[in-house]
This record gives structure tokens, C-alpha cells and sequence, in this order.
């Protein structure tokens, strides 16, 4: 019995110095870097408990009585001091009918928040594209759609190159967005921001540097924001057409969406000379864009330029069949965006649309494929291609038709 109690004791004095140790290199921790966790689609338990085993701290941009993380800045998997403070983007989720669930949002989303979501929802999926995709560019069906648990998605994905962490990255268009819309910006750029306006502010109203700038990854951009009260217009009664009158002439017609041997066909049928001219050079098999307006009548023999491009078959899109002859007549901006493709607020994603710019009377065709917040008098975002197509991005808006 004594021995054993001596046996104790010494193991207690040799093990005191290496408890002082652990101690102290415990405190010392907290100079060191951690990788920011993944909390997207975490629960709100389960993101406290992510960022405490994490060491970090963190605020909520979002309802006081969230129940689930829809984003964090920074991503998920970059280096930052241990006690520093994160930025989570949170909303409230409304619980699911038992046997169905509801299609996320994946659109643009990376492959990690697409895996965590399609989880959370007890979906599956299939996808259209690069084995080694980073981005969903389309989805099917649509998102917000009921489906039953443990059905099967179909995701058309795209390999993007990701910015360097330790280079330069571009600072986005966030003039005119929404703050949701903001938030989502700066986070796809890695960049963090400060605003100057008031707390509960609802869209931004300039930027420094302008967009375009080159900066340092993980930066910073000042935003400033108000708080824009939107108040829905009475609806436009179209005025009635006047009549036109008579032109001599060939009339010029409408080659945008042809392939190329319908374009030579159909202006030679129409007794014009068709240039041809493709970015970069090389092949093109269908017309983007021509300089001349449909239905304008010029003489036989002018010469019509076109943009040529080359076609490649996308990923299925859930495409949405719209009555034709339908049309809105008001302002046009420009964001940074996919080419070929723009935001509307009150067409569903897949419409393919007609913007004719009402000075020029130059025409462009795009997909609708995202959303834009609702303001007085403007009908289309458009992607900074499609916009350089009508007018110089110097110019900001222009007023057009937009037909579908």
C-alpha cells in the first residue's frame, strides 16, 4: 500500500511540468492560422459548433430567428487567424412536407455548396459536363419545385478557373444590386467590403475602386449603399402603332440564330452581300448578331455584316414555351455576366428574349437564366458582351424593346 502511494506521487511530480507545457502551448495557439470550415446548409447548432471547434468567432448577416447558413465570407478552406471574426449569411428555412422535398438553388453555386445542399435536401443528381466541373451553369427542374425524397436531378456544370488565394482577383459590378445580390458578388470575388449609408440599407449606390479594378485577393471595397423604397408603378398601356410609311427597297431579314448555311442562303435570296466576321478567327456556325435591322429596306447589292460564333451543344436547360408578340419597352443595364445570357424580373429562366436598342435599332438575342431585383423602368440586365453589342459599356443604359 505505501508503495503504491509513492508510485502515485512521483507520477504526479513527473507529469506536472509537461501539464504546464500543454498549457502553455495552448495559449500560444492562438497566433496561428485555421482553414475557415464549410458551413453552408449547416443547421444553426451545428454552425456554432463548427466555428467553436474551429476557434473562430462570427457574425450573421440575416433573420434574428435563422435556421440555416447559406454562405460565408470567407469560403470555405482559406487560412485566417484563430479568434478572428467570419461573416455567415443566414435565412430561415420552412420545414418539408415528409416524403418531399424542395429543389435548391444551385445555379453558379461551387461543386462543395452543391454536394452540402443536394445532402441537406435528400436529393440526387447527375450532371452534364467536364468530369472535373467547379460550377453549375443549369438545372433541372427548376429550383423551389417540389420532388419527392431521394429523387434524381439533372445539373449542367462547367469547369471556371478559381483566382489564386495569394494573387489578384477583379472587383465585380455591385452598382444598382440588391444587398443580397451584393453579399453574393463579393463572395464569388473573395473580396470583403465596408459600406457607408445606413445599417438597414437595401441596395448600393457606388463603389471604390469601379469595377474592373484589379486588387488583392481578400481585399477590401467600399460600397456605398441607401435604403431605396420600391414602390410598383400602375401598368403601361402600349401605344397604339402608327402607320409607317411605304419604302422602297429590299427588305433586310432577321439572320440572328441561323446556322451558316441559312444565313448565306436566305441574303443572297434577299439580294444582299453578306461579311462574315468571327472573334479570334477559325469556324462559326450560326449568326450572333447583325449590323443591319430586320424589316429595314435598303438597296440590292448593300453590304450586311455579321458576327459569326461557333455554336456548342449546352447542357439541357428546363426551357419555359412563351406565347410570341409580347414585349416591354424601358431601360437596359449591363453587369458582369455569362455572354449569351441576362436577368429579367418577370420572365421565368429559359426565355430566350430579343433586345432592340430603340436609337440604333440594333438587335441581340439572350437567355434569361438569372433574376433581377425590380426597379422602375428597367426590363433587362444584360451580360457586358451582349450590352457592348447595342451601345459602349461607358454609356451604362440604353432604351430598348425587349420581345419574347
Amino acid at each position: 500500500m505505501r508503495l503504491a502511494w509513492r508510485m502515485a506521487v512521483g507520477a504526479i511530480m513527473c507529469l506536472g511540468p509537461l501539464l504546464g507545457a500543454t498549457e502553455f502551448s495552448g495559449a500560444s495557439s492562438s497566433h496561428v492560422s485555421v482553414a475557415m470550415p464549410d458551413v453552408v446548409h449547416f443547421d444553426r447548432p451545428s454552425t456554432y459548433a463548427a466555428m467553436a471547434r474551429a476557434g473562430l468567432y462570427f457574425r450573421t448577416s440575416g433573420p434574428a430567428n435563422w435556421n440555416v447558413a447559406v454562405g460565408e465570407v470567407p469560403h470555405a478552406g482559406t487560412l485566417v487567424p484563430r479568434g478572428s471574426t467570419v461573416v455567415v449569411d443566414t435565412a430561415v428555412e420552412a420545414p418539408r412536407t415528409a416524403g418531399t422535398t424542395v429543389m435548391p438553388d444551385l445555379l453558379y453555386r461551387s461543386r462543395s455548396e452543391v454536394f452540402a445542399a443536394m445532402r441537406l435536401a435528400g436529393l440526387y443528381f447527375v450532371t452534364k459536363g467536364p468530369a472535373t466541373w467547379t460550377l453549375v451553369t443549369a438545372q433541372h427542374p427548376r429550383p423551389g419545385a417540389s420532388l419527392p425524397v431521394h429523387a434524381t436531378a439533372v445539373l449542367g456544370v462547367a469547369r471556371v478557373a478559381a483566382s489564386s488565394p495569394s494573387g489578384e482577383t477583379t472587383v465585380p459590378h455591385v452598382v444598382h444590386l440588391s444587398r443580397s445580390r451584393a453579399f453574393a458578388a463579393m463572395a464569388r470575388a473573395g473580396l470583403y467590403f465596408s459600406v457607408r449609408g445606413p445599417a438597414d440599407w437595401t441596395e448600393v449606390t457606388g463603389q471604390v475602386p469601379p469595377a474592373g479594378t484589379r486588387v488583392a485577393w481578400h481585399g477590401s471595397v467600399v460600397l456605398a449603399v441607401a435604403h431605396v423604397v420600391t414602390v410598383p408603378r400602375a401598368p403601361t398601356v402600349p401605344r397604339a402603332p402608327t402607320a409607317a410609311r411605304p419604302a422602297s427597297g429590299l427588305q433586310v431579314p432577321d439572320l440572328v440564330g441561323l446556322s451558316a448555311h441559312a444565313a448565306e442562303t436566305t441574303s443572297a435570296r434577299a439580294g444582299l452581300r453578306l461579311r462574315v466576321r468571327v472573334a479570334g478567327g477559325g469556324a462559326w456556325n450560326m449568326v450572333a448578331a447583325q449590323s443591319l435591322r430586320p424589316g429595314a429596306r435598303v438597296a440590292r447589292g448593300t453590304v450586311m455584316v455579321v458576327r459569326g460564333v461557333r455554336r456548342v451543344a449546352a447542357a439541357a436547360v428546363a426551357t419555359t414555351t412563351v406565347a410570341p408578340a409580347h414585349f416591354r419597352v424601358g431601360i437596359a443595364t449591363w453587369y458582369s455576366y455569362y455572354p449569351g445570357q441576362c436577368a429579367t424580373w418577370y420572365l421565368p429562366r429559359g426565355t430566350r428574349i430579343t433586345v432592340e436598342d430603340l436609337a440604333t435599332g440594333r438587335t441581340i438575342s439572350c437567355l434569361v437564366t438569372d433574376r433581377q431585383d425590380y426597379a422602375p423602368g428597367r426590363v433587362v440586365d444584360l451580360s457586358e458582351t451582349q450590352f457592348s453589342l447595342l451601345a459602349p459599356l461607358w454609356r451604362g443604359v440604353v432604351e430598348v424593346r425587349v420581345t419574347w
